[in-house]
């Protein structure tokens, strides 16, 4: 007997084992769902930018923009370990077109209340929404694509990420003699774009490979896409080695780019004593060259030239992040720092967790295990940015030293967790014949 799957509008037959590329337009699929790492790109970089603006216009105070800043990094990491569970339970679709329509509702409130409360449960409701929807968005990309094309497309929501930031600057630059417009403006996109989104998910079926797996549970089929969806089996063999890694390694390299990411203007100001106006304007030259290094690894990730790209990356992160402790801290080489060290960061950071991610564990489980990791990480990575600024005012060289230590660990760990052989690819061991499920279904 074959259990029939929806998918678009053509039913498929899958037997025995799942069959690749039962999305008729995988791409298609990979930029709708990647709609979620365009908004958490947007979402993270227009509050740090619409919240200061709001700070000058409208009179917010220093306490209360630290506490909406809060409270979205919070609620991304709880939405994250929520949202990854709820969408292995109840499904990739239902899961992110809820998420996706808590994000335009909670962009809402910043559009158009500037009342500190208001603006707080919106935002709570944005970062929620934004957290829940990435783990289960990567998992169904992740399971829409063929064995040769996985790695690139998961690779492609990065590129999205940054695609969000690079418009939110464009956008900022345009309206920013416009106060508190330009506020509303920046959180009006997000608004836009998840309404865009959220029309677009509608038409986007159930992952063929959740449903098969939630009938051949039901069923009691014992297979492992059925049997493996105790949050327990996350911390027993074959899936413990790949958990603890990929957490530890997602937490490391997350904080070690806190310092390029959250905090370059920040030194270049206190520690340089530099305008931010002399140092902004030369950051968007970091864009189509991040854009170019992206690409590059799409094309190379889904072959044996991973691991070595993944060295490689790490080797150049760590000498980026060097550049100011051996050469001082000037525009030269704080532009330096975060240009080399974000390079690095292609394939040695955020992408290849992405990739390793969904890898290594079985359908029922895949995006409660990103969810875990993506809450671990942003929790370290906040206890990390909550001392940077301290560490910087006793010795800006230190926390550099320290962010590249960090970056060290993170590449020994990813290389010792995931190198040729150590953990098994989870499409490749569910796509193979089980026999119980073959009697069943015979």
């Amino acid at each position: 007997m074959d259990v029939p799957r929806t998918t678009g509008s053509d039913t498929t037959t899958i037997g025995s084992a799942p069959r690749e590329g039962v999305y008729k337009h995988p791409w298609r699929v990979a930029i709708i769902a990647g709609l979620a790492s365009f908004v958490d790109g947007a979402a993270l970089t227009v509050n740090g930018i619409a919240l200061v603006i709001y700070q000058q216009t409208v009179g917010l105070t220093a306490n209360e923009v630290g506490l909406l800043l809060a409270v979205v990094t919070a609620t991304l990491a709880i939405g994250a370990l929520v949202g990854g569970r709820l969408g292995d339970i109840y499904g990739r679709r239902k899961v992110f077109i809820v998420t996706m329509a808590m994000i335009a509702i909670g962009a809402l409130a910043p559009t158009f209340f500037t009342s500190f409360w208001i603006l707080f449960v919106g935002l709570a409701l944005l970062g929620l929404g934004v957290g829940a929807d990435l783990p289960v968005s990567l998992a169904t990309i992740a399971e829409a694509a063929k064995d040769s094309n996985r790695g690139k497309m998961l690779v492609f929501t990065q590129v999205m990420w940054i695609a969000a930031s690079l418009t939110t600057v464009i956008v900022t630059t345009a309206t920013g003699g416009l106060g508190q417009l330009s506020g509303q403006i920046l959180y009006g996109m997000i608004v836009v774009v998840a309404i865009i989104g959220l029309l677009l998910r509608l038409t986007v079926p159930e992952s063929p490979l959740w449903l098969q797996s939630r009938e051949e549970h039901r069923r009691g089929i014992h297979t492992v896409r059925a049997d493996k969806v105790r949050v327990r089996d996350l911390l027993q063999v074959p899936y413990r080695r790949a958990f603890i890694v990929l957490a530890v390694f997602y937490a490391l390299t997350l904080s070690a780019s806190t310092i390029l990411g959250g905090f370059t203007t920040y030194v270049a100001v206190n520690v340089a004593g530099l305008e931010i106006t002399e140092v902004v304007p030369y950051t968007i030259v970091l864009f189509p060259l991040a854009f170019i290094a992206l690409f590059v690894f799409m094309k190379y990730v889904d072959t044996r030239a991973r691991m070595p790209l993944f060295i490689a990356g790490g080797v150049v992160f760590v000498v980026g992040l060097l550049i100011p402790v051996f050469f001082g801290f000037t525009l030269v080489t704080l532009l330096g720092a975060l240009l080399i060290g974000s390079l690095g960061q292609t394939t040695a950071g955020e992408p290849i967790a992405r990739v390793w991610g969904n890898e290594a564990f079985p359908t029922m489980l895949r995006s409660t295990a990103q969810g875990f990791v993506f809450t671990f990480g942003r929790l370290v990575a906040a206890g990390a940015t909550a001392v940077i600024p301290a560490v910087i005012a006793f010795s800006p060289p230190l926390i550099y030293i320290l962010s590249a230590v960090a970056a060290v660990l993170s590449v020994l760990v990813g290389w010792i967790g995931f190198r040729k052989g150590r953990i098994a690819n989870e499409f490749t061991r569910e796509q193979q014949a089980d026999p119980a499920l073959a009697s069943e279904l015979a």
